[in-house]
């Protein structure tokens, strides 16, 4: 019996990413379903830091859809394999 994770590409790839109105979209290939979306949210002067956060359900999924908001001083995004092949 093949599992589902050996069906997930494993080789990193871009978020492609797109805006309409106050809202800010998020995809990645289909074939990195499986993938999680994780954020975080700093300072520009901070930058990025260890504080990730999982991206409630887009392991499930290759689109995100999140609305913006103007009181967050950056919002950094990443996809991580948590279940390598």
């Amino acid at each position: 019996v093949a599992s589902v994770s050996a069906l997930v590409n494993a080789t990193p790839t871009n978020i492609v990413t797109s805006t309409s109105g106050q809202t800010l979209t998020l995809q990645w290939p289909a074939d990195h379903t499986g993938w999680m979306l994780q954020s975080q949210t700093n300072s520009l002067a901070v930058g990025l830091s260890t504080n990730w956060v999982d991206v409630e359900g887009s392991a499930t999924t290759n689109e995100v859809s999140i609305p913006m908001s103007n009181t967050n001083g950056a919002v950094f995004y990443r996809l991580v394999l948590t279940n390598a092949p």
